[in-house]
């Protein structure tokens, strides 16, 4: 089978489970939860729970899959092998659609990256499981044009330039005047960028006339900062939850969170104080690098309402934050959310902003060119919000990246 073929037959799997119950997605999680057992016996860390159900494997911390990552992949590949395939990746090594890769994530807000491995039918799997969530089944008839914003390009994006579609990696950390040229010379239908540069694209005026469908992804996106890319791009962008562990959920045409309940067994750990959970992941299809029970590190809240696009997979709130990130109070928890509708209830979309907490004190850092009562209005609200002193530091520089980080909790 060709790569085109396989990525088509994702897609259409991926548009059949978007209509099924939840009843019937559970047993399909179920069938290919058994599928999986094989890989799961080959792989070291994993190896001595094959055969049993999902609640008896244990629950891994990221931490512990990066100390070693020849225990958690099932070719008998070692730690220093994938690591050195990766770094290649880095350095610009392509590898071909029928040959295995391997890549580092974007990295966290912290700075830490994973490592990914995948092969040619997992590539495919996951284009097409991405096509068939993300675009309307008619954009399946058109060429388009796809245009990234990543920090490296790897085969797992790349393989997707092929049959009707056309591939532009662009750089994050190339100048943004250098990557506008290219963006509007390419004339991309499908832009795919986190929201900070999606915000200076929107900031410097860049029109976009191609574009047909926007999407964001890697970090947090309030609604104050969809608002204002939407009118200055004159598309909303809908969100991409994907993370090292996995592509997680996506935004249907409703502009509604759902997790991929139908290639994910998503346990939902409760945050002690909060109306939150954490994620516990399980990918159901992946077998070069087994996922199970990988203790996720985002603050998720779930959305109770009935989404009208007709998938049954469970809906969450936008991500806006990490576990890491949650503000301890006397009265409770503080979580990002709540810290984030705080401040841009006066600042918006417009100032960019970081909020750093300490056990004392607080401190509000915004651009330089942030009016300076605002500023102390904002900080004003952040202290009612988190129920401590809150000082006001004019000097955050424009976003680096390769993730920005709006909430923080610095007293680890």
């Amino acid at each position: 089978m060709t790569q085109v073929s396989r990525i088509i037959a994702a897609w259409w799997r991926t548009r059949r489970a978007m209509r099924r119950s939840p009843a019937a997605l559970a047993a399909g999680r179920a069938r290919a939860w058994a599928a999986l057992q094989p890989a799961l016996a080959r792989t070291p860390a994993l190896a001595s729970f094959t055969g049993g159900e999902i609640e008896d494997f244990p629950i891994t911390d990221i931490a512990d899959v990066r100390r070693d990552y020849g225990l958690w992949n099932s070719l008998g590949l070692s730690d220093a092998t994938l690591r050195a395939m990766a770094n290649a990746a880095e350095d610009g090594a392509a590898a071909s659609p029928t040959a295995l890769s391997a890549g580092w994530s974007t990295g966290s807000s912290g700075g830490a990256r994973g490592l990914f491995v995948a092969s040619p039918a997992e590539r495919a799997e996951y284009i097409g499981q991405s096509l068939a969530r993300l675009l309307p089944a008619r954009a399946m008839l058109r060429r388009q044009r796809i245009a990234l914003y990543l920090r490296a390009g790897n085969a797992l994006y790349s393989d997707a330039g092929r049959g009707r579609f056309a591939f532009r990696h662009l750089p994050l950390g190339a100048p943004l005047a250098e990557t506008i040229d290219e963006l509007q010379a390419f004339a991309s239908t499908i832009l795919i960028a986190p929201p900070h540069r999606l915000i200076a694209l929107a900031e410097a005026g860049v029109r976009l006339p191609a574009l047909r469908h926007l999407f964001c992804g890697s970090e947090p996106i309030s609604a104050a900062e969809r608002a204002f890319i939407a009118d200055r791009l004159g598309h909303a962008p809908r969100a991409i939850y994907q993370a090292t562990e996995g592509f997680l959920g996506a935004e249907c045409a409703q502009g509604r969170l759902h997790l991929n309940d139908h290639v994910l067994a998503i346990e939902l750990e409760p945050v002690a104080g909060t109306p939150g959970v954490r994620p516990i992941i399980t990918d159901l299809k992946r077998t070069s690098q087994p996922v199970v029970r990988l203790r996720g590190d985002d603050y998720l809240e779930l959305d109770p309402r009935v989404c009208p696009c007709g998938f049954a997979g469970r809906v969450i709130a936008p991500v806006e934050g990490r576990i890491a990130d949650i503000w301890p109070g006397e009265a409770g928890p503080v979580t990002p959310p709540q810290i984030v509708a705080a401040v841009e209830r006066l600042l918006g979309a417009g100032h960019r902003w970081q909020a750093v907490g300490r056990t004392a004190k607080a401190v509000l850092r915004v651009a330089p060119e942030c009016p300076p009562a605002l500023a102390s209005d904002a900080a004003d609200a952040l202290s009612a919000c988190v129920a401590r002193p809150v000082t006001v530091q004019q000097d955050l520089p424009e976003w680096s990246g390769p993730k920005r980080r709006k909430v923080m909790w610095a007293d680890a």
